[in-house]
This record gives structure tokens, C-alpha cells and sequence, in this order.
């Protein structure tokens, strides 16, 4: 499996959880490719093996390939990202072990030379996007692809203590770029209007704040800025996964920038407020289809909206879908090694 593991990103260290989860419940051994594989190898009991080109030696060990699951089909974060993500599935393709793709994420592709990588490496192979979203812009560079949903609506929570916090979720971004990292391309959260919007919910609520970081040190960096200027009761989460999870879960309201945030609200039936114009958070509240998720365009109207109510969770239908493609994918590696064996 190879997505987006180990690089501190508590939403894709959960889409690991959830591939791994759904993989071994088919009998087959997951190997996840990380950014560090000691670390993912250590928090989900896998073997890990190096993320993108210097991890291509470790096909030889394995019968399949999944690309995927996250928003990784980009070309906007830089020249080498997408040509890196296709490395393990495109050699995988040219020595005939299986390869599909599934709760893929796609953004609008701004150079030819994207898409005809990706019809290359992904044509004729199966792919679930996590959203109605992905799949036009897959179609747009000439891949059919079935429209599923963000694999993390599959996990199974254990239900927390309900609490009468306020999780907020919020860091910097990324501006488009060619060759520079990432890193030196982060644009800063616009913290004293976070800080006053969420002041106010909070008293207006009677609440604790609690500041995740569910992008990591990029995002403990706004949550420290932010703490700063609160006048509420504010707690700054760590790094553990499952204290994330947790808090979301049990949460009075979540405010979110962030993506997989939001996913655990709606999937444990929290209310929440995605403060994006992203186009893949406006995908997600419109799949979602319900009141329990809000849009806002700035953090300026967070505390003028009408605030969200909780309910049951939601799960979208396409969950269905991504199961179904990874079985078939397992059924294909499994008459690959056959092949093999019998060879």
C-alpha cells in the first residue's frame, strides 16, 4: 500500500489504520510503503518498507499494488510529487503484479505531462476517488474511475465521553510550486481571527478549546500562535493518534480547516464547521448532504453562523465501493502468486 504513511499526518496515519484494518479482515498481509517505516512499522503492527522509488526492491516481496488511499493524485505541491506516488504502482504494472487505486484523492492537473503519467500508469486498472470531486478531475486527464469515499468513514470508533470542548483544527498552507519543498512554501493561518472567532464560541458556549495537530509540527506551530491569544481555557493535543481521534469524537463542536477532521465529526455524529474554500472540503460537505457539516468561507463568519447540531454519523454509500475494489485487488494478488508459484 502505498499512500502518504509516516509523514506525521494524523489523517493519513487513520487511512493507514483503515486499509490495514480492511486488508487483514481479507486474510492478505498489508506492506505499507512510509516516509518512515520504522515509525508506521511500530504504530500498526506492519511491515513497512521506504515510501516512492528507493522502496522499489521491496516489489519483488509482494503480490499487489494499492495506490492510494489520500489526495495524492496532484501536481500542484511540486514538479516530483506525483511522478514519486506513481514510482511503486508504474513499476509494479511493467512486472504484471496487480495494481488499483482506491480512496484516491484528485486535484485539476496543471501540466500535460501529469496526465499522461497517470493514463500510463493507471489506465485499465481500477480506481476509487474519495469524492464525486476526484473523479471528474481523473476524467478530465483521461481516467474512468468510480466515485467512492474517504476510507476513514470505515473505522470503527469506540465512543467517547462526551465534552463540552471546542476542537479546532487549523494550519498553515501550501502555495503551488514547482521545485522548492513544501516547507518553504507555507502560508500563515490567520491566527488572531481564529482566536477571536473561537473566543466568542466558547463563551458563548461555556466551553474548553482544544487545537489539534492533525498536519503536525505544521500545524502545532498555529495551535501555539493561537494559544496565545485565547482567552478561554485552551489545550494544545500532541502527536498520538488516538487522543485525536478521541477528542473529535466526544467534542461539542469542531471547527476545521483541515479535511479528515471533519470526516471524524460527521462519521461519529458531531457538529462541525469546515472554514475552507478548498474545492475538496466543499466535495465533502456536499456528499455528506447535511446540516450536521457546515461550509464557511472565513473564520470571520464562524461565530455568526448558525451553529451545527450533532446526530447519528454519517457514512457515505460509497464506502461500498472502495471495499469492493479492494477485494478485488486482493483475489487478483492472491491468483498472482499462484501464477507465480506455479511457475
Amino acid at each position: 500500500m502505498s499512500g502518504w504513511a509516516g509523514a506525521g499526518n494524523v489523517g493519513d496515519e487513520l487511512l493507514t489504520r483503515s486499509m490495514v484494518h480492511e486488508l487483514r479482515a481479507l486474510d492478505a498481509v498489508p506492506v505499507i510503503a512510509s516516509r518512515d517505516p520504522r515509525a508506521t512499522a511500530a504504530l500498526h503492527g506492519v511491515e513497512s518498507v521506504p515510501w516512492g522509488p528507493k522502496g522499489r526492491s521491496s516489489l519483488g516481496a509482494v503480490d499487489g499494488v494499492c495506490l492510494g488511499p489520500g489526495g495524492i493524485l496532484q501536481d500542484s505541491s511540486s514538479l516530483w510529487s506525483l511522478p514519486a506516488h506513481l514510482a511503486a504502482p508504474s513499476l509494479a504494472r511493467r512486472r504484471g503484479l496487480p495494481v488499483a487505486a482506491i480512496g484516491v484523492g484528485a486535484e485539476p492537473l496543471r501540466r500535460r505531462s501529469s496526465a499522461w503519467l497517470l493514463r500510463r500508469t493507471l489506465r485499465g486498472s481500477t480506481v476509487v476517488t474519495r469524492d464525486p470531486e476526484s473523479s471528474a478531475c481523473l476524467a478530465a486527464a483521461g481516467i474512468s474511475a468510480t466515485t467512492g469515499a474517504d476510507v476513514v468513514f470505515g473505522l470503527e470508533f469506540v465512543d467517547a465521553p462526551p465534552a463540552n470542548e471546542i476542537v479546532v483544527s487549523v494550519g498553515g498552507s501550501v502555495r503551488s510550486g514547482l521545485v522548492s519543498p513544501a516547507s518553504r512554501r507555507i502560508e500563515s493561518a490567520p491566527t488572531e481571527e481564529i482566536a477571536s472567532a473561537v473566543d466568542r464560541l466558547a463563551a458563548a458556549l461555556d466551553a474548553t478549546v482544544v487545537l489539534t495537530r492533525f498536519r503536525g509540527e505544521r500545524d502545532g506551530v498555529a495551535a501555539r500562535e493561537i494559544a496565545e491569544l485565547m482567552a478561554a481555557p485552551t489545550e494544545i493535543l500532541g502527536p498520538d493518534v488516538d487522543e485525536h481521534v478521541r477528542r473529535v469524537s466526544g467534542a461539542r463542536l469542531v471547527i476545521s480547516s483541515r479535511y479528515h477532521p471533519l470526516v471524524l465529526a460527521a462519521r461519529s455524529g458531531v457538529g462541525a464547521i469546515a472554514v475552507s474554500s478548498q474545492a475538496k472540503v466543499q466535495s465533502l460537505v456536499a456528499q455528506l448532504g447535511s446540516d450536521q457539516v457546515r461550509r464557511v468561507e472565513s473564520w470571520g463568519d464562524v461565530a455568526t453562523t448558525a451553529l451545527p447540531e450533532g446526530g447519528p454519523g454519517a457514512v457515505p454509500g460509497g464506502l461500498a465501493a472502495a471495499r469492493h475494489a479492494l477485494s478485488v485487488l486482493v483475489a487478483e494478488a492472491g491468483a498472482f502468486r499462484d501464477q507465480q508459484r506455479g511457475g
